[in-house]
């Protein structure tokens, strides 16, 4: 395989599963066998090819099936991978166990770090022979939800839109346009709420039998355990979401009644929060082939790194970003790990969201490309709340080029894009409760949960008034946030990110190169190290730390009192 071939010629075979299953036994075996370090090293990295194979075939499935999802052969091949790939959960945990039980275990650290073995800890605490049927049925459950949301159809406007066609309207300047917009939108999604509750219903069953399964009394270990959080545990997030609700929720509540008396509008409505500004919102000021343009400038002037990084996703046609029928909601980053290669999946639809996704994604692959060569997988394999601050950092490191995508609305995207960000972490730290709560209380009715949704969105987002909408009214709102049914646990990695990416937005403006060289090197040692030692090492303050979020705020409330104005009504 060429790493410089593109993407639309990566051949995509589906795997010889049978054989492939039987040839990383025999890795165990040999594993097992192996007479000296070297030897179990050898065998390490023999298995961790025959893995990257199976992850590139999986990468090309899942890619080219949530472009289309209507495409008939990439539907069926990722349902076949939906049940194929849950038995060879065994070779992660296997493998974990045969270093770490292994007289050569030291060999291994010697040669790649103690933090690796601390992340096999972990792994070989998430799979036993006994789950495979429950793994198959989750990610049955997942891509069953995965369908139901990207064949949304809402007649609008004389066209039928997806949802996130629907977004530039649920921004527009008109209010009638507004509510009209999100009715239609949220309308469609309570007209799927008894399938919405069944999906997640079943999802949180399985994973209850799973936790049960692995030893546990719930499902919340082995989540963290997926997550490979080898630093922080449940007291730790549960003391954080007190921080965000001490220190965020005032501000956040602060800058929405700014909100409320620049539009004007007294009564707020749950429609009306989406427009910031009454002469509308920061758009960028083209479609997809002038923001790639735009991007690419941006990278080659960034840095040298960056602009070969860029200039390769463009060569190669490592991304796909206008939303269009039929294709899976969301953005993401995937690795085809036998073409050295990072992907970018979109939604663009017209709104400064084409920017952040953008921005966004590219950090991810960013530090894909940077860490391409790097020979033992499970090395670079590092948590999701450093990879996060991979993508939100570059968020802010791009600030000084937005004027290339904004042009007359840049102010209004420089305020807009911090505001956001403060007001996210209410947000995301309310989805993390919720779902400590739901695991907590497997046995709880769909109303029951949706009942308890609204009683912690009111702790963190005081403001909302759904105008009688029965469906959000309930506290069914998480039901978009596809995290909750998909990815268990992920959310308050992203808060956690945006802590430390605004930390970089700050020194950024006071020593760019300083700050610069530090995200480099979060890029570099992701992996090596865990979350907090990493954050520390590279000079930002742990979040998890009582104060540090309030030392934080501050100077993002002078950088927003410092922006002109005049020009952001």
């Amino acid at each position: 395989m060429s790493i410089n071939t593109k993407f639309e010629d990566m051949v995509y075979q589906r795997p010889d599963f049978d054989g492939l299953y039987a040839a990383m036994k025999g890795c165990l075996q040999e594993m097992e066998g192996a007479q000296s370090g070297d030897e179990l090293i050898a065998v390490m990295l023999k298995l961790d090819k025959l893995s990257r194979n199976l992850r590139t075939m999986r990468s090309l499935c899942h890619v080219r099936y949530t472009i289309n999802t209507k495409d008939e052969f990439y539907a069926a091949e990722h349902d076949v991978f939906n049940q194929a790939l849950p038995r060879f959960g065994e070779f992660g945990a296997e493998a974990a166990r045969i270093v770490l039980e292994s007289p050569y275990r030291q060999d291994v650290a010697a040669k790649y770090g103690e933090h690796l073995l601390e992340k096999y800890e972990i792994q070989r605490k998430t799979f036993k022979p006994e789950i495979i049927n429950d793994l198959q049925e989750e990610n049955r459950l997942t891509s069953e939800y995965q369908k139901l949301m990207a064949s949304a159809e809402i007649d609008f406007e004389g066209e039928k839109r997806n949802l996130s066609g629907m977004t530039p309207f649920m921004q527009s300047t008109d209010r009638d346009m507004r509510r009209r917009a999100s009715l239609a939108s949220w309308g469609w999604i309570a007209a799927q709420q008894d399938k919405l509750d069944d999906i997640y219903n079943q999802l949180v069953q399985v994973r209850h039998r799973i936790g049960q399964k692995l030893g546990y009394d719930n499902f919340i270990p082995v989540a963290y355990a997926r997550m490979g959080r080898t630093d922080w545990n449940q007291q730790d997030a549960q003391a954080y979401r007190a921080q965000i609700v001490e220190s965020v929720v005032p501000l956040a509540q602060k800058l929405y009644k700014e909100q409320a008396a620049r539009l004007g509008i007294e009564d707020m409505k749950f429609y009306d929060y989406s427009l910031t500004f009454t002469t509308g919102n920061p758009t960028p000021k083209g479609e997809e082939a002038y923001l790639v343009e735009q991007a690419r400038i941006m990278y080659e002037e960034l840095s040298p790194q960056t602009g070969e990084f860029f200039n390769t996703m463009i060569d190669r046609n490592l991304m796909d970003l206008t939303t269009k029928p039929g294709k899976a909601n969301g953005g993401y980053m995937t690795f085809f790990s036998d073409y050295k290669a990072p992907f970018i999946f979109s939604n663009f639809n017209g709104t400064s969201g084409d920017v952040d996704v953008l921005t966004h994604e590219a950090g991810h692959a960013f530090n894909g490309y940077l860490q391409r060569d790097v020979e033992l997988s499970d090395l670079a394999d590092f948590t999701s709340e450093v990879a996060e601050i991979h993508s939100m950092a570059m968020e802010f490191f791009t600030h000084p080029w937005m004027k290339r995508f904004f042009k007359e609305d840049t102010t209004k995207y420089y305020y807009d894009h911090v505001v956001s960000a403060i007001q996210f972490l209410p947000y995301g730290a309310s989805v993390d409760e919720l779902q400590e709560w739901v695991y907590e209380h497997p046995d709880a009715t769909p109303a029951e949960r949706h009942a308890q949704y609204r009683l912690i969105e009111k702790k963190y987002m005081p403001h909302l008034d759904y105008d009688g909408v029965a469906y959000l009214e309930q506290g069914a709102r998480w039901q978009k946030q596809l995290h909750l049914y998909l990815y268990p646990f992920y959310y308050l990695d992203y808060t956690l990110a945006q802590m430390c990416a605004l930390q970089y937005f700050t020194w950024d403006m006071q020593d760019h190169e300083a700050a610069w060289a530090s995200y480099l090197n979060v890029c570099k040692r992701a992996g090596r190290v865990p979350f907090k030692k990493l954050v520390l090492e590279v000079g930002l303050k742990n979040p998890f730390e009582h104060g540090t979020i309030a030392s934080i705020t501050p100077a993002l409330e002078k950088y927003l009192d410092g922006l002109d104005k005049s020009t952001i009504k």
